[in-house]
């Protein structure tokens, strides 16, 4: 409920986002971070941004609720919507987008293929799409003019490293994934078993279920994991800190201590960082929402006034474990 709360809040947000007119950026004059001259005044360059779900964890709440904060900081002419994680709604909103003739469209896409079409639509109708956090499928890119976001195959890879290290390198483990096919979860996934297979033949992996991002169905899942397994799980890989938090209420409710089972996940949230600080959680990775929404907009903005992108530009990652934790600002996500 507290993230459905926030998006009303977000919701009511939009409006003044839309209509924002803040100091200079009604002027000509340029933000330092263009890196080239305004075509138009930012509070006439009209920006769509498409989030996947923001009600569904809190990383995505403060990316919308920063994609709203900022536009309105810097007199962006942008409008924020939520497709509630469902693609034909997503789907919908490009196309209201593209009648629109926005100057960009900034898409953190509900499917990696069932939004190509849309997506196509816009290229030829001359609107660059930005997709951000997480790419379409590859048959889309071609339409997209740039991607921004995390490295899912290097937070991947940390979290293997993290939790196969916290093992000394032998154990059984157990996995709790994002939405199935979604290519977050498989980047997540994927990378996550190369590193174990490739540097780690003593990590026995017992079983893999997917959660949907959903902190309830990962602790019902772990709950299982405990019922079937029970004393064989050394370790746990969560595909983000929303899930790892229902893992470790399931290990509370189980009997076990803080540190009995290793737990690693991605994008750490600010009570996955107190996680850490307690000793039930092991590490995480470092991926700030705020960062994320930031440079997709500030992408858009460059884009739609005609500067040069790179194809891929990558927010901040890193690992976060009880040795390093204090040199990081607790999230506030």
């Amino acid at each position: 409920m507290k993230y459905l709360n926030k998006i009303a809040k977000i919701t009511a947000a939009i409006t003044v986002a839309a209509t924002a007119m803040v100091g200079g950026a009604m002027a000509q004059d340029a933000p330092d971070w263009l890196g080239g001259k305004l075509q138009k005044p930012l509070s006439e360059t009209r920006i769509g941004i498409t989030v996947l779900y923001p009600g569904s964890n809190s990383y995505q709440a403060m990316y919308a609720e920063t994609a709203v904060n900022y536009a309105a900081e810097i007199g962006l002419n942008a409008t924020v919507m939520d497709p509630q994680g469902d693609p034909a709604t997503q789907f919908n909103q490009l196309q209201d987008m593209i009648s629109q003739n926005m100057d960009a469209i900034i898409l953190w896409p509900t499917s990696q293929n069932a939004l190509i079409p849309a997506v196509r639509q816009a290229d030829r109708a001359g609107i660059p799409v930005i997709t951000s956090n997480s790419p379409i499928g590859e048959a889309g890119r071609r339409y997209v003019t740039a991607h921004t976001g995390p490295d899912d195959c290097a937070l991947a890879t940390q979290a293997a490293e993290m939790l196969a290290d916290s093992l000394n390198g032998s154990g059984n483990i157990v996995i709790v994934e994002g939405t199935p096919g979604y290519s977050v979860s498989l980047l997540r996934g994927n990378c996550f078993l190369d590193k174990i297979d490739d540097s780690y033949p003593g990590i026995n992996v017992l079983d893999s279920q997917p959660a949907d991002w959903n902190r309830e169905k990962a602790q019902t899942i772990m709950e299982t994991y405990l019922t079937q397994y029970g004393d064989k799980i050394d370790g746990v890989y969560a595909f983000d800190d929303g899930m790892g938090l229902g893992i470790i209420s399931a290990l509370q409710a189980a009997g076990k201590n803080p540190g009995d089972v290793k737990l690693v996940t991605c994008n750490q949230f600010g009570e996955g960082w107190d996680a850490i600080k307690s000793g039930w959680q092991t590490g995480s990775g470092k991926q700030s929402p705020i960062d994320d929404a930031i440079l997709a907009i500030q992408t858009a903005v460059k884009v739609a006034n005609g500067i040069e992108v790179p194809a891929l530009q990558e927010i901040e990652i890193d690992k976060i474990t009880a040795e390093n934790i204090d040199t990081f600002d607790r999230p506030t996500w």
